[in-house]
Protein backbone atom coordinates (compact mmCIF):
# COMPACT_ATOMS: atom_id res chain seq x y z
CA UNK A 1 0.00 0.00 0.00
CA UNK A 2 3.03 2.44 1.17
CA UNK A 3 4.37 1.99 -2.81
CA UNK A 4 0.87 2.67 -4.24
CA UNK A 5 0.55 5.79 -2.08
CA UNK A 6 4.33 6.88 -3.10
CA UNK A 7 4.04 6.50 -6.77
CA UNK A 8 0.25 7.49 -7.19
CA UNK A 9 1.69 10.82 -5.15
CA UNK A 10 4.24 11.14 -7.33
CA UNK A 11 2.61 10.84 -10.55
CA UNK A 12 -0.36 13.37 -9.33
CA UNK A 13 2.56 16.08 -8.55
CA UNK A 14 4.32 15.24 -12.18
CA UNK A 15 1.14 15.30 -13.73
CA UNK A 16 0.14 18.86 -12.49
CA UNK A 17 3.67 20.41 -13.06
CA UNK A 18 3.74 19.10 -16.72
CA UNK A 19 0.12 20.11 -16.88
CA UNK A 20 1.65 23.83 -16.22
CA UNK A 21 4.35 23.65 -18.72
CA UNK A 22 2.78 22.13 -20.98
CA UNK A 23 0.04 24.90 -21.29
CA UNK A 24 3.05 27.84 -21.03
CA UNK A 25 4.95 26.82 -23.75
CA UNK A 26 1.86 26.33 -25.57
CA UNK A 27 0.79 30.02 -24.74
CA UNK A 28 4.40 31.00 -27.01
CA UNK A 29 2.95 29.32 -29.55
CA UNK A 30 -0.47 31.44 -29.43
CA UNK A 31 -2.37 28.14 -28.19
CA UNK A 32 -4.49 28.81 -25.81
CA UNK A 33 -6.56 26.61 -23.38
CA UNK A 34 -8.87 24.10 -24.73
CA UNK A 35 -10.99 21.10 -23.92
CA UNK A 36 -8.00 19.09 -24.55
CA UNK A 37 -5.60 20.32 -22.72
CA UNK A 38 -5.87 18.38 -19.80
CA UNK A 39 -6.55 14.69 -20.94
CA UNK A 40 -3.50 15.33 -23.37
CA UNK A 41 -1.25 16.14 -20.35
CA UNK A 42 -2.93 13.36 -18.47
CA UNK A 43 -1.90 10.87 -21.22
CA UNK A 44 1.50 11.86 -21.99
CA UNK A 45 2.43 12.67 -17.81
CA UNK A 46 1.71 8.71 -18.11
CA UNK A 47 3.27 7.60 -20.80
CA UNK A 48 6.58 10.01 -19.66
CA UNK A 49 6.09 8.30 -16.00
CA UNK A 50 5.99 4.81 -17.16
CA UNK A 51 8.78 4.62 -19.13
CA UNK A 52 10.70 6.14 -16.32
CA UNK A 53 9.81 3.73 -13.55
CA UNK A 54 9.14 0.54 -15.67
CA UNK A 55 12.33 -0.77 -14.16
CA UNK A 56 10.52 -0.51 -10.78
CA UNK A 57 7.04 -0.89 -11.73
CA UNK A 58 5.55 -3.65 -12.88
CA UNK A 59 2.47 -3.27 -15.78
CA UNK A 60 0.35 -4.57 -13.64
CA UNK A 61 1.48 -2.00 -10.63
CA UNK A 62 1.66 1.11 -13.12
CA UNK A 63 -1.79 0.41 -13.86
CA UNK A 64 -3.21 -0.19 -10.50
CA UNK A 65 -1.17 3.41 -9.74
CA UNK A 66 -2.97 5.08 -12.64
CA UNK A 67 -6.68 3.42 -11.55
CA UNK A 68 -5.60 4.96 -7.91
CA UNK A 69 -4.92 8.37 -9.15
CA UNK A 70 -7.73 8.53 -11.78
CA UNK A 71 -9.85 7.42 -8.78
CA UNK A 72 -8.15 10.89 -6.84
CA UNK A 73 -9.13 12.96 -9.80
CA UNK A 74 -12.47 11.95 -9.61
CA UNK A 75 -13.64 12.44 -6.29
CA UNK A 76 -11.65 15.63 -6.33
CA UNK A 77 -13.42 16.94 -9.26
CA UNK A 78 -16.74 15.85 -8.01
CA UNK A 79 -16.41 17.38 -4.41
CA UNK A 80 -14.83 20.78 -5.52
CA UNK A 81 -17.83 21.08 -8.33
CA UNK A 82 -20.46 20.26 -6.36
CA UNK A 83 -19.16 22.67 -3.08
CA UNK A 84 -19.71 25.89 -4.44
CA UNK A 85 -16.66 28.79 -3.51
CA UNK A 86 -18.24 31.03 -1.01
CA UNK A 87 -15.24 33.07 -0.68
CA UNK A 88 -14.92 36.94 -1.04
CA UNK A 89 -11.71 36.33 -3.10
CA UNK A 90 -12.40 33.60 -4.77
CA UNK A 91 -15.92 34.91 -6.53
CA UNK A 92 -13.82 38.27 -7.42
CA UNK A 93 -10.40 37.71 -9.05
CA UNK A 94 -9.41 34.02 -8.75
CA UNK A 95 -12.76 32.62 -10.64
CA UNK A 96 -12.44 35.75 -12.76
CA UNK A 97 -8.62 34.83 -13.46
CA UNK A 98 -9.57 30.77 -14.09
CA UNK A 99 -12.73 32.25 -16.33
CA UNK A 100 -10.48 34.47 -18.58
CA UNK A 101 -8.13 31.67 -18.94
CA UNK A 102 -10.22 29.10 -19.68
CA UNK A 103 -12.10 31.66 -22.52
CA UNK A 104 -9.07 32.48 -24.58
CA UNK A 105 -6.96 34.76 -22.54
CA UNK A 106 -2.93 34.33 -23.33
CA UNK A 107 -0.83 35.87 -20.57
CA UNK A 108 2.04 36.02 -22.67
CA UNK A 109 1.00 37.94 -25.27
CA UNK A 110 -1.72 39.97 -24.22
CA UNK A 111 -3.52 41.65 -21.11
CA UNK A 112 -6.73 40.06 -19.56
CA UNK A 113 -8.33 43.98 -20.43
CA UNK A 114 -7.92 43.43 -23.94
CA UNK A 115 -9.90 39.52 -24.03
CA UNK A 116 -12.51 41.12 -21.51
CA UNK A 117 -13.58 44.13 -24.04
CA UNK A 118 -13.59 42.27 -27.24
CA UNK A 119 -16.08 39.93 -25.78
CA UNK A 120 -18.04 41.98 -23.82
CA UNK A 121 -19.60 45.42 -23.77
CA UNK A 122 -19.14 45.37 -19.56
CA UNK A 123 -15.54 45.48 -19.95
CA UNK A 124 -15.60 48.32 -17.74
CA UNK A 125 -17.41 46.83 -14.77
CA UNK A 126 -15.65 43.47 -15.16
CA UNK A 127 -11.98 44.20 -15.49
CA UNK A 128 -11.62 45.67 -11.64
CA UNK A 129 -9.39 42.97 -11.00
CA UNK A 130 -7.54 42.64 -14.35
CA UNK A 131 -4.31 44.19 -12.56
CA UNK A 132 -4.04 40.92 -10.44
CA UNK A 133 -4.98 38.72 -13.37
CA UNK A 134 -2.40 39.94 -15.17
CA UNK A 135 0.47 40.10 -12.81
CA UNK A 136 -0.32 37.63 -10.22
CA UNK A 137 1.51 34.23 -10.07
CA UNK A 138 -0.46 31.57 -12.50
CA UNK A 139 -0.08 28.08 -11.45
CA UNK A 140 -2.88 27.64 -9.91
CA UNK A 141 -5.15 29.62 -12.25
CA UNK A 142 -3.72 27.60 -15.18
CA UNK A 143 -4.50 24.21 -13.35
CA UNK A 144 -8.02 25.55 -12.67
CA UNK A 145 -8.74 26.48 -15.70
CA UNK A 146 -7.55 23.49 -17.28
CA UNK A 147 -10.73 21.46 -15.27
CA UNK A 148 -12.47 24.21 -16.21
CA UNK A 149 -12.11 23.66 -20.15
CA UNK A 150 -12.88 19.90 -19.82
CA UNK A 151 -15.75 19.68 -17.44
CA UNK A 152 -17.14 23.38 -18.31
CA UNK A 153 -17.96 23.86 -14.52
CA UNK A 154 -15.87 26.71 -12.82
CA UNK A 155 -16.55 25.28 -9.96
CA UNK A 156 -14.44 21.97 -10.70
CA UNK A 157 -10.94 23.60 -10.64
CA UNK A 158 -10.96 23.42 -7.01
CA UNK A 159 -9.90 19.80 -7.74
CA UNK A 160 -6.47 20.71 -7.15
CA UNK A 161 -7.31 21.39 -3.52
CA UNK A 162 -8.15 18.24 -2.79
CA UNK A 163 -5.69 16.50 -5.16
CA UNK A 164 -2.73 18.45 -3.55
CA UNK A 165 -4.16 17.31 -0.10
CA UNK A 166 -3.99 13.81 -1.06
CA UNK A 167 -0.09 14.35 -2.65
CA UNK A 168 1.25 15.87 0.45
CA UNK A 169 -0.40 13.07 2.29
CA UNK A 170 0.87 10.35 0.74
CA UNK A 171 4.18 11.94 0.90
CA UNK A 172 4.00 12.64 4.38
CA UNK A 173 2.69 9.30 5.15
CA UNK A 174 5.05 7.23 3.19
CA UNK A 175 8.30 9.05 4.67
CA UNK A 176 7.27 8.69 8.23
CA UNK A 177 6.86 4.67 7.43
CA UNK A 178 10.60 4.22 7.54
CA UNK A 179 10.81 6.05 11.52
CA UNK A 180 7.40 5.47 13.13
CA UNK A 181 4.33 3.09 13.01
CA UNK A 182 1.53 3.13 10.48
CA UNK A 183 -0.79 4.88 13.25
CA UNK A 184 1.68 7.45 13.87
CA UNK A 185 2.92 8.26 10.51
CA UNK A 186 -0.83 8.33 9.80
CA UNK A 187 -1.74 10.81 12.15
CA UNK A 188 1.10 13.15 11.52
CA UNK A 189 0.16 13.02 8.12
CA UNK A 190 -3.63 14.20 8.42
CA UNK A 191 -2.87 16.71 11.14
CA UNK A 192 -0.12 18.21 8.37
CA UNK A 193 -2.56 18.04 5.85
CA UNK A 194 -5.70 18.84 7.55
CA UNK A 195 -4.78 22.17 9.21
CA UNK A 196 -7.01 25.00 10.31
CA UNK A 197 -5.87 27.26 6.89
CA UNK A 198 -6.19 24.07 4.52
CA UNK A 199 -9.34 23.17 5.74
CA UNK A 200 -10.66 26.80 6.02
CA UNK A 201 -9.95 27.02 2.67
CA UNK A 202 -10.38 24.16 0.76
CA UNK A 203 -13.79 24.42 -1.09
CA UNK A 204 -12.47 27.78 -2.31
CA UNK A 205 -10.28 29.48 -5.03
CA UNK A 206 -7.81 30.92 -2.63
CA UNK A 207 -4.30 29.99 -2.89
CA UNK A 208 -2.96 30.18 0.81
CA UNK A 209 -3.85 26.56 1.58
CA UNK A 210 -1.68 25.62 -1.63
CA UNK A 211 0.92 27.73 -0.63
CA UNK A 212 1.10 25.82 2.74
CA UNK A 213 0.65 22.61 1.43
CA UNK A 214 3.71 23.30 -0.99
CA UNK A 215 5.45 24.71 1.14
CA UNK A 216 5.41 21.61 3.41
CA UNK A 217 5.95 19.44 0.33
CA UNK A 218 9.02 21.65 -0.10
CA UNK A 219 10.20 21.12 3.08
CA UNK A 220 9.86 17.52 3.68
CA UNK A 221 11.94 16.95 0.11
CA UNK A 222 14.89 19.06 1.53
CA UNK A 223 15.37 17.17 4.94
CA UNK A 224 15.26 13.86 2.86
CA UNK A 225 18.06 15.57 0.74
CA UNK A 226 19.74 16.84 3.90
CA UNK A 227 19.92 13.09 4.81
CA UNK A 228 20.91 12.08 1.69
CA UNK A 229 21.43 14.42 -0.92
CA UNK A 230 22.23 11.69 -3.52
CA UNK A 231 18.48 10.68 -3.10
CA UNK A 232 17.00 11.08 -6.83
CA UNK A 233 13.36 10.50 -5.98
CA UNK A 234 13.64 13.17 -3.36
CA UNK A 235 15.07 15.73 -6.14
CA UNK A 236 12.66 14.96 -8.62
CA UNK A 237 9.87 15.96 -6.38
CA UNK A 238 11.64 18.95 -5.30
CA UNK A 239 12.21 19.92 -8.87
CA UNK A 240 8.21 19.27 -9.37
CA UNK A 241 7.15 21.48 -6.23
CA UNK A 242 9.57 24.32 -6.99
CA UNK A 243 8.22 24.73 -10.15
CA UNK A 244 4.69 24.72 -8.97
CA UNK A 245 5.28 27.08 -6.28
CA UNK A 246 7.50 29.38 -7.73
CA UNK A 247 4.38 29.99 -9.73
CA UNK A 248 1.41 29.90 -7.17
CA UNK A 249 2.12 33.36 -5.13
CA UNK A 250 4.78 35.68 -4.92
CA UNK A 251 4.96 35.11 -0.45
CA UNK A 252 5.23 31.14 -1.46
CA UNK A 253 8.17 32.00 -3.56
CA UNK A 254 10.19 34.16 -0.84
CA UNK A 255 9.70 31.21 0.98
CA UNK A 256 10.78 28.24 -1.28
CA UNK A 257 13.58 30.78 -2.36
CA UNK A 258 14.68 31.29 1.88
CA UNK A 259 14.03 27.69 2.90
CA UNK A 260 15.85 26.06 -0.51
CA UNK A 261 18.61 28.61 -0.28
CA UNK A 262 19.34 28.11 3.05
CA UNK A 263 19.64 24.02 3.02
CA UNK A 264 21.32 24.37 0.41
CA UNK A 265 24.09 25.92 2.26
CA UNK A 266 23.63 23.03 4.58
CA UNK A 267 24.44 20.95 2.13
CA UNK A 268 27.62 22.40 0.90
CA UNK A 269 28.98 23.35 4.41
CA UNK A 270 28.47 19.12 4.74
CA UNK A 271 30.13 18.60 1.77
CA UNK A 272 33.19 21.03 3.13
CA UNK A 273 33.50 18.98 5.53
CA UNK A 274 34.19 16.00 3.93
CA UNK A 275 36.28 17.57 0.50
CA UNK A 276 32.92 17.53 -1.58
CA UNK A 277 32.43 20.83 -1.45
CA UNK A 278 33.04 21.47 -5.54
CA UNK A 279 31.77 18.13 -6.46
CA UNK A 280 28.09 19.14 -4.47
CA UNK A 281 28.56 22.78 -6.14
CA UNK A 282 28.54 21.33 -9.41
CA UNK A 283 25.48 19.35 -9.64
CA UNK A 284 23.73 22.20 -7.39
CA UNK A 285 24.32 24.30 -10.82
CA UNK A 286 23.61 21.76 -12.91
CA UNK A 287 20.15 21.18 -11.01
CA UNK A 288 19.07 25.05 -10.39
CA UNK A 289 20.18 26.81 -13.92
CA UNK A 290 17.81 24.73 -15.86
CA UNK A 291 15.11 24.75 -13.28
CA UNK A 292 15.32 28.71 -12.75
CA UNK A 293 14.82 28.87 -16.31
CA UNK A 294 11.84 26.75 -16.52
CA UNK A 295 10.16 28.40 -13.42
CA UNK A 296 10.99 31.52 -14.39
CA UNK A 297 11.74 32.62 -18.23
CA UNK A 298 9.09 30.08 -19.04
CA UNK A 299 6.44 28.92 -17.07
CA UNK A 300 6.71 32.51 -15.19
CA UNK A 301 7.06 34.78 -18.34
CA UNK A 302 3.82 36.22 -17.56
CA UNK A 303 4.38 37.22 -14.40
CA UNK A 304 8.16 37.70 -13.30
CA UNK A 305 9.79 38.71 -17.16
CA UNK A 306 6.82 40.87 -18.27
CA UNK A 307 6.72 42.48 -15.17
CA UNK A 308 9.83 43.64 -14.82
CA UNK A 309 9.76 44.70 -18.18
CA UNK A 310 6.66 46.69 -18.23
CA UNK A 311 7.51 47.83 -14.59
CA UNK A 312 10.49 46.92 -13.53
CA UNK A 313 9.91 44.92 -10.79
CA UNK A 314 9.12 41.54 -11.14
CA UNK A 315 6.57 41.25 -7.94
CA UNK A 316 4.21 44.18 -9.44
CA UNK A 317 1.46 45.94 -8.16
CA UNK A 318 3.39 44.22 -4.97
CA UNK A 319 6.26 45.73 -3.34
CA UNK A 320 6.51 48.57 -5.22
CA UNK A 321 6.08 52.80 -4.71
CA UNK A 322 3.21 52.87 -6.43
CA UNK A 323 2.25 49.48 -6.22
CA UNK A 324 -1.26 48.06 -4.44
CA UNK A 325 -1.58 48.25 -0.64
CA UNK A 326 -3.73 44.97 0.55
CA UNK A 327 -2.84 44.88 4.06
CA UNK A 328 -3.42 48.12 5.56
CA UNK A 329 -7.18 48.46 5.36
CA UNK A 330 -6.67 44.82 6.29
CA UNK A 331 -5.68 44.90 9.85
CA UNK A 332 -6.97 45.54 13.18
CA UNK A 333 -5.99 49.88 13.78
CA UNK A 334 -3.79 49.21 16.68
CA UNK A 335 -1.70 47.02 13.89
CA UNK A 336 -0.45 50.30 12.85
CA UNK A 337 1.43 51.45 15.34
CA UNK A 338 3.07 48.19 16.49
CA UNK A 339 6.37 46.40 15.05
CA UNK A 340 6.34 42.89 13.55
CA UNK A 341 6.94 40.67 17.08
CA UNK A 342 3.84 42.99 18.53
CA UNK A 343 1.67 42.09 16.14
CA UNK A 344 2.91 38.93 16.22
CA UNK A 345 2.21 38.15 20.06
CA UNK A 346 -1.51 39.85 19.66
CA UNK A 347 -2.79 38.09 16.53
CA UNK A 348 -1.64 34.29 18.52
CA UNK A 349 -2.74 35.24 21.77
CA UNK A 350 -5.80 37.05 21.34
CA UNK A 351 -9.69 35.82 20.77
CA UNK A 352 -10.55 34.86 17.37
CA UNK A 353 -11.50 38.00 15.23
CA UNK A 354 -12.39 38.80 11.58
CA UNK A 355 -13.52 42.37 11.90
CA UNK A 356 -10.93 43.96 10.20
CA UNK A 357 -12.12 47.33 10.76
CA UNK A 358 -12.89 47.46 15.01
CA UNK A 359 -9.77 47.37 17.49
CA UNK A 360 -10.55 43.92 19.28
CA UNK A 361 -7.37 42.05 20.08
CA UNK A 362 -8.32 41.06 23.72
CA UNK A 363 -5.67 38.47 25.02
CA UNK A 364 -6.86 35.62 26.46
CA UNK A 365 -6.00 32.37 28.42
CA UNK A 366 -4.08 29.79 26.21
CA UNK A 367 -6.94 26.83 26.06
CA UNK A 368 -10.26 28.66 26.37
CA UNK A 369 -12.74 29.65 23.86
CA UNK A 370 -15.31 31.83 24.18
CA UNK A 371 -19.07 32.02 22.09
CA UNK A 372 -17.94 35.24 20.33
CA UNK A 373 -15.11 33.52 18.74
CA UNK A 374 -16.87 30.37 17.10
CA UNK A 375 -18.51 32.48 14.15
CA UNK A 376 -15.39 34.03 13.21
CA UNK A 377 -13.16 30.73 13.38
CA UNK A 378 -15.72 29.58 10.54
CA UNK A 379 -14.44 32.38 8.51
CA UNK A 380 -12.26 31.35 5.30
CA UNK A 381 -9.54 34.24 6.28
CA UNK A 382 -9.56 34.04 9.74
CA UNK A 383 -7.33 37.37 10.67
CA UNK A 384 -6.83 36.87 14.65
CA UNK A 385 -5.94 33.64 16.16
CA UNK A 386 -5.69 32.23 12.33
CA UNK A 387 -4.62 28.77 13.17
CA UNK A 388 -6.95 28.02 15.30
CA UNK A 389 -8.79 28.81 18.99
CA UNK A 390 -6.46 26.69 20.73
CA UNK A 391 -3.28 27.14 18.95
CA UNK A 392 -1.70 29.84 21.01
CA UNK A 393 -1.86 26.82 23.94
CA UNK A 394 -0.75 24.37 21.41
CA UNK A 395 2.01 26.73 20.77
CA UNK A 396 3.37 26.92 24.38
CA UNK A 397 3.30 23.42 24.12
CA UNK A 398 5.53 22.71 21.20
CA UNK A 399 8.07 24.61 23.37
CA UNK A 400 7.55 22.31 26.27
CA UNK A 401 7.58 19.70 24.47
CA UNK A 402 11.36 20.62 22.36
CA UNK A 403 12.42 21.81 25.23
CA UNK A 404 12.35 18.60 27.27
CA UNK A 405 13.31 16.03 24.49
CA UNK A 406 15.93 17.65 23.11
CA UNK A 407 18.52 15.02 24.14
CA UNK A 408 16.40 12.49 22.37
CA UNK A 409 16.23 14.34 19.05
CA UNK A 410 19.30 16.72 19.32
CA UNK A 411 21.36 14.21 16.68
CA UNK A 412 18.16 14.86 13.87
CA UNK A 413 20.04 18.18 13.71
CA UNK A 414 17.13 19.43 10.82
CA UNK A 415 14.66 19.77 13.39
CA UNK A 416 16.22 22.67 14.82
CA UNK A 417 17.71 23.94 11.61
CA UNK A 418 13.88 23.87 9.78
CA UNK A 419 12.03 25.84 13.12
CA UNK A 420 15.10 28.56 13.00
CA UNK A 421 14.73 29.11 9.53
CA UNK A 422 10.60 29.73 10.81
CA UNK A 423 11.60 31.72 13.44
CA UNK A 424 13.83 33.94 11.10
CA UNK A 425 11.18 34.54 8.27
CA UNK A 426 8.05 35.00 11.36
CA UNK A 427 10.70 38.07 12.94
CA UNK A 428 11.52 39.47 9.04
CA UNK A 429 8.09 38.75 7.33
CA UNK A 430 5.98 41.95 7.88
CA UNK A 431 2.91 40.45 8.07
CA UNK A 432 3.72 37.35 10.10
CA UNK A 433 0.52 37.94 12.55
CA UNK A 434 -1.69 36.53 9.14
CA UNK A 435 -2.12 33.35 9.32
CA UNK A 436 -2.47 32.49 6.09
CA UNK A 437 0.64 34.42 5.04
CA UNK A 438 2.77 32.42 7.51
CA UNK A 439 2.36 28.57 6.92
CA UNK A 440 5.55 28.15 8.25
CA UNK A 441 4.22 28.87 11.59
CA UNK A 442 2.52 25.57 11.71
CA UNK A 443 5.57 23.42 11.84
CA UNK A 444 6.04 24.03 15.57
CA UNK A 445 3.00 22.15 15.89
CA UNK A 446 3.60 19.53 13.33
CA UNK A 447 7.36 18.85 14.53
CA UNK A 448 6.52 18.89 18.19
CA UNK A 449 4.25 15.78 16.85
CA UNK A 450 6.85 14.07 15.05
CA UNK A 451 9.42 14.89 18.18
CA UNK A 452 6.49 13.53 21.17
CA UNK A 453 5.41 10.51 19.05
CA UNK A 454 8.95 9.36 18.44
CA UNK A 455 11.12 10.02 22.02
CA UNK A 456 8.01 10.42 24.57
CA UNK A 457 7.12 7.38 26.49
CA UNK A 458 3.23 8.84 28.24
CA UNK A 459 0.81 7.66 26.05
CA UNK A 460 -1.65 9.82 28.09
CA UNK A 461 -0.05 12.90 27.14
CA UNK A 462 0.58 11.42 23.70
CA UNK A 463 -3.69 11.55 23.63
CA UNK A 464 -4.31 14.71 25.39
CA UNK A 465 -1.52 16.26 22.78
CA UNK A 466 -3.58 15.10 19.78
CA UNK A 467 -6.66 15.67 20.93
CA UNK A 468 -6.09 19.63 21.36
CA UNK A 469 -4.73 19.23 17.95
CA UNK A 470 -7.39 17.99 16.48
CA UNK A 471 -10.15 20.26 18.19
CA UNK A 472 -8.39 23.18 17.09
CA UNK A 473 -8.70 22.17 13.79
CA UNK A 474 -12.07 20.61 14.03
CA UNK A 475 -14.28 24.09 14.74
CA UNK A 476 -13.40 25.39 11.09
CA UNK A 477 -13.23 22.10 9.74
CA UNK A 478 -17.13 21.31 10.78
CA UNK A 479 -18.19 24.70 9.94
CA UNK A 480 -16.30 25.02 6.66
CA UNK A 481 -18.43 21.71 5.40
CA UNK A 482 -21.50 23.06 6.84
CA UNK A 483 -21.93 26.01 5.99
CA UNK A 484 -20.63 25.50 2.14
CA UNK A 485 -22.48 22.71 1.92
CA UNK A 486 -25.73 25.00 3.09
CA UNK A 487 -25.07 27.53 0.51
CA UNK A 488 -24.19 25.28 -2.00
CA UNK A 489 -27.23 23.68 -2.16
CA UNK A 490 -29.44 27.13 -2.07
CA UNK A 491 -27.27 28.38 -4.97
CA UNK A 492 -27.47 25.10 -7.60
CA UNK A 493 -31.40 25.12 -6.60
CA UNK A 494 -31.02 29.27 -7.66
CA UNK A 495 -29.09 28.82 -10.67
CA UNK A 496 -30.95 25.70 -11.78
CA UNK A 497 -34.56 27.56 -11.54
CA UNK A 498 -32.52 30.60 -13.73
CA UNK A 499 -31.25 28.34 -16.24
CA UNK A 500 -32.03 29.29 -19.74
CA UNK A 501 -33.70 32.61 -18.72
CA UNK A 502 -32.16 35.93 -19.13
CA UNK A 503 -31.96 38.44 -16.02
CA UNK A 504 -30.33 41.53 -15.44
CA UNK A 505 -27.55 41.60 -12.60
CA UNK A 506 -25.94 43.75 -10.43
CA UNK A 507 -22.96 41.83 -9.41
CA UNK A 508 -21.45 43.65 -6.37
CA UNK A 509 -17.77 43.39 -7.80
CA UNK A 510 -18.19 39.63 -7.51
CA UNK A 511 -17.16 39.00 -11.51
CA UNK A 512 -16.09 35.43 -10.93
CA UNK A 513 -19.75 34.53 -10.40
CA UNK A 514 -20.60 35.24 -13.94
CA UNK A 515 -19.38 32.25 -15.07
CA UNK A 516 -21.52 30.57 -12.85
CA UNK A 517 -24.56 32.20 -14.75
CA UNK A 518 -22.47 30.69 -17.99
CA UNK A 519 -22.09 27.04 -16.69
CA UNK A 520 -25.90 27.15 -16.17
CA UNK A 521 -26.67 28.46 -19.21
CA UNK A 522 -28.29 32.05 -17.65
CA UNK A 523 -28.10 34.80 -20.01
CA UNK A 524 -27.06 38.08 -18.34
CA UNK A 525 -26.99 41.70 -18.33
CA UNK A 526 -25.14 44.24 -16.15
CA UNK A 527 -26.94 46.97 -14.32
CA UNK A 528 -24.61 48.43 -11.43
CA UNK A 529 -28.24 49.94 -9.93
CA UNK A 530 -30.49 47.39 -10.00
CA UNK A 531 -31.77 46.10 -7.06
CA UNK A 532 -33.32 42.86 -6.47
CA UNK A 533 -33.52 39.03 -5.21
CA UNK A 534 -30.19 37.66 -3.81
CA UNK A 535 -28.25 35.12 -5.64
CA UNK A 536 -24.95 33.39 -4.90
CA UNK A 537 -24.59 33.98 -1.20
CA UNK A 538 -25.71 37.12 -1.63
CA UNK A 539 -22.86 38.77 -4.30
CA UNK A 540 -25.46 39.16 -6.99
CA UNK A 541 -28.93 40.84 -6.99
CA UNK A 542 -30.74 40.30 -9.82
CA UNK A 543 -34.26 40.59 -11.77
CA UNK A 544 -35.88 39.07 -14.40
CA UNK A 545 -35.93 40.67 -17.92
CA UNK A 546 -39.39 41.85 -17.74
CA UNK A 547 -39.43 43.26 -14.80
Amino acid sequence: MAKYLKESGMFLLFWLCFMVVLTSVLFFVNITITFFHLPISFIISSIIYYLLTKKKNTIQEFGQMIILSVLVIIVSTFISTFMFDRSSDGNTYHKDAVGVLKEGFNPVYESSVELISKRTDDSKLLTQYSIWIDHYAKANWIIGANFYAFTQNVESGKAMNFIVIYIVFCFVVTTLFKVLDMKKSLLIAVITVFNPVVVSQMFTYYNDQLVCLFLFLTILFLIKLDKNIEEKGAWVGYLFTFILLANMKFNGLGYLLVFSFLFVCRYLYKSYKVNQFFVVFKKLCFLFIPLFIMSFAIVGYPTYVKNTIDHQNPFFPLYDDNGEDIITAQQPKRFLKMNNLEKLFYATFSKANNLREHDKTQIKIPFTVYKEELTPSMSNDLRISGWGVFFSGLLLCSFLILIKYYQSYQKESWILYTLGITVLLLLIMSESWWARYTPHFYLFIILSLYVLLKYGKTKKIHLLYIVLILANTLLPLVGNCYYTLKNSLQIHRDLTSLSSQEIIVNEKGMNGVIYNLKDYDIRYNIDATIQGQELYYHYLEYQGRNQ
